[in-house]
């Protein structure tokens, strides 16, 4: 913003833009915008500048950007589309050469952006104005108009620079369904799109894959690798050395961006000018100076929050995160931490701000600071976007550590499956089962090879360079048993070998080893030796009758198999979330360690998930030690949509630890002033009061007609209706 603006001019011209004034007021409040915000010379703007040809004028114009001002766009939005590729046309000859001409058509209310992709007019972005929020309009403008470096990273300012309705966004959309439409149908390409979409299929128990979404997480995954690289002040000019990973791997971090399915654009003409372009994108923010998790934030502003709240996607806001983080990790330098379901990485920067800071206070050298945060805190999710975001987070969490990093830094965020769905037995032993769509057998890797992170990574070396070379599955199993490998094993990875060399040669390959990695990490963290001492985050909730019939059974077995089986009326109430605490606990956590997972207020007092709470689980023993309620805190879940805010608490837990359940509970009231509040308004904000635990509801009150129905609560016919006698007055008459 210019300096010498009057701070309270914004609000007003903002206000009288939203009410879509005259168009010589229009135009008076946005030339004031132009040049007080954005610094233009009154020398450089036009008004009612004629075309080349005469055929029209161009409102206002300024450099390479024309606007078109409108009464109502609400009407006159079609009118807007015909004459822009004219006026877009006529700027661009004015322009500085290899700079993108960008079109505007405001009515003061709305902003709808456009430029020309090869002679066609592209739509870019749109803009509601807020007046609420005056400042969001000139972040909105500020890549198009002034694109300004050293910007702070807000989890505002980075949503508005490339959320769904920036002109960031708009632009990579646009190009990025161009691409698509071009290699598509590719072989490699299609496997890439196939194994995403079996991916979110575990994620979500149900079918949620479609291309516009497999484009949306290309975006997201190159714009947060060209983040991780700025982290490091790296040059994002050369595409294939950023999405493969191997720009940071050059300078010893490993893990942080590996080649996934996302780089399929470099395939692709022109795909290189895409990722340039958007990774040059990020250059703006002080990418160090970040405190909160704002990749969540971003993920936030490009999916529909009502499409999250159907796919059990509720995002921890940071207050909360830190909260329980700091309940659940008293000794952060000494605790292994792990988040199952890690998302975006709220947690995972909790955690490591608080290890951070610990090793601060003990006078720990820095570099001693970040090997324990690789060695402490770590994140698994199967899904691949959020795993991309979480690793970059991992990364930002360090904030000017990272130029203290040992020499090799190994980011320990994992693209697995935590519930492990794929893993079954195998005589003695297990195997994991990679899927290979669309319809080829499963691959299969012994577990106790995968549980022996050395060993394993020589194996996957070894297939490597026998793709390299063609080689013959015999002469892989022999150098695999050579490596250290059991004869079974390397007897079973020599017929996985066989499977990937004609994966190979159909054309179908340079994704596995990636997946591989990956997939088999949960089977090494779930190894006794690599247990965590505390189980923390935010596990998916999603109720059993929304998932598939294929999900529904799979998580009927699992939960039978802990004893957290409800049938009957209750059946369909059962929840992803209690799978995720009983197989947590068993498989990830050490004998006394700390379960914390943030969950739907019903796990306090359901009676579906009384075994959860009452100690009668099987297989593995958690006593609850705490709950925290937060029903009467808002807004946590589902305020950015308008819907009501989904009940919350914190549910704590220790395994194998005897003892009762307590009697009471901690409980919080009050309103926030915004959904991603700061830890100190939160402080602020919420009353603190020890209640008594919440009564366990029950199953259906009481009523003499209950055997009668079937329906729940529909009562058929309508006119039936069940009334409680009143006491009688002092006329004797029953009301």
């Amino acid at each position: 913003m210019a300096n010498g603006w009057r701070r309270d001019r914004l609000p007003e011209i903002v206000r009288s833009m939203a009410s879509r004034p005259r168009h010589e007021a229009l135009r008076g409040l946005v030339t004031e915008l132009l040049r007080e915000g954005f610094g233009a010379a009154f020398s450089e703007l036009e008004h009612e500048r004629y075309l080349v040809d005469n055929s029209g004028r161009i409102d206002v114009a300024w450099g390479a950007t024309v606007i078109e001002l409108k009464s109502d766009l609400r009407r006159e939005e079609r009118d807007v589309v015909a004459r822009m590729p004219d006026y877009l046309t006529d700027a661009s000859r004015a322009s500085a050469p290899g700079r993108t001409t960008v079109g505007l058509a405001t009515d003061g209310a709305t902003l709808l952006a456009y430029t020309l992709d090869r002679g066609t007019l592209s739509p870019i972005g749109r803009y509601d104005v807020d007046i609420e929020h005056p400042e969001r309009l000139l972040s909105w403008l500020e890549p198009l108009l002034s694109p300004v470096p050293e910007v702070m990273p807000t989890p505002v300012a980075v949503a508005l620079a490339f959320g769904r309705y920036s002109l960031a966004f708009g632009r990579a959309h646009w190009e990025l369904k161009r691409l698509w439409s071009e290699i598509g149908d590719h072989p490699e390409v299609r496997l890439k799109r196939d194994l995403w979409e079996g991916l979110l299929r575990q994620v979500y128990g149900d079918d949620v894959g479609s291309d516009a979404l497999f484009l949306q997480h290309t975006y997201l995954t190159i714009l947060v690798k060209a983040i991780a690289a700025r982290v490091l002040d790296l040059a994002v000019d050369d595409p294939a050395e950023l999405l493969s990973g191997r720009l940071l791997t050059n300078e010893g971090i490993v893990g942080a961006v590996e080649a996934d399915f996302f780089d399929w654009p470099l395939l692709a003409g022109r795909g290189d000018d895409l990722v340039r372009s958007l990774a040059g994108e990020t250059s703006r923010f002080r990418l160090r100076d970040v405190e909160v998790d704002v990749l969540k934030s971003l993920y936030e502003s490009l999916i529909d929050p009502d499409e999250r709240h159907d796919l059990g996607e509720y995002y921890t806001p940071d207050w909360l995160a830190a909260r329980v983080v700091a309940a659940a990790v008293p000794r952060p330098l000494e605790q292994r931490v792990l988040d199952p379901s890690c998302g975006s990485g709220t947690f995972l920067f909790q955690a490591l701000r608080r290890l951070i800071a610990a090793g601060r206070k003990a006078g720990l050298p820095p570099a001693e600071i970040v090997a324990r945060c690789a060695d402490r805190v770590f994140g698994i999710d199967v899904h691949p976007v959020a795993v991309a975001l979480a690793r970059v987070t991992w990364l930002l969490a360090l904030g000017d550590l990272v130029q203290d990093r040992p020499p090799t830094l190994s980011v320990p965020v994992y693209m697995g499956d935590s519930m492990q769905w794929s893993l079954r037995p195998l005589g003695a032993s297990a195997e994991v089962l990679v899927d290979v769509p669309p319809n080829d057998p499963p691959l299969r890797i012994p577990a106790g090879l995968a549980s022996d992170l050395t060993l394993f990574e020589r194996a996957l070396d070894e297939l490597n360079r026998g793709l390299d070379t063609l080689a013959e599955p015999e002469a892989i199993r022999d150098a695999i048993a050579r490596a250290g490998a059991t004869p079974e094993d390397a007897a079973l990875l020599g017929r996985t070998f066989a499977q990937l060399k004609q994966l190979y040669l159909d054309g179908r390959n340079h994704i596995w080893t990636f997946v591989l990695r990956n997939l088999l990490r949960p089977v090494w963290l779930s190894h006794p030796e690599h247990r965590a001492d505390v189980l923390i985050g935010n596990p998916p909730w999603i109720v059993y009758r929304h998932l598939s019939a294929e999900m529904k059974e799979r998580l009927r077995e699992a939960l039978q198999s802990y004893g957290l089986w409800v049938g009957g009326p209750l059946a369909t109430h059962q929840d992803m979330f209690a799978l995720f605490w009983a197989r947590g606990a068993e498989r990830y956590l050490r004998e006394g360690g700390t379960l914390a997972l943030v969950l739907p207020y019903a796990a306090l007092n359901a009676p579906v998930f009384a075994g959860m709470r009452d100690g009668s689980m099987q297989r593995v023993r958690v006593t609850i030690t705490g709950g925290w309620g937060l029903e009467r805190v808002w807004p946590i879940f589902g305020a950015q949509s308008g819907s009501s805010t989904t009940s919350t608490c914190v549910l704590f837990g220790e395994r194998d630890r005897a003892g009762p359940p307590p009697a009471e509970f901690d409980r919080w009231v009050g309103v926030l002033p915004r959904r991603d509040a700061s830890e100190e308004e939160a402080a602020e904000a919420l009353e603190h009061m020890r209640a008594a635990w919440p009564r366990v509801r029950t199953l259906i009150a009481a009523s003499p007609y209950r055997k009668r129905f079937r329906q729940g609560a529909s009562l058929s016919p309508r006119r039936f209706f069940i009334v409680e006698q009143a006491q009688a007055g002092r006329l004797g008459r029953v009301p």
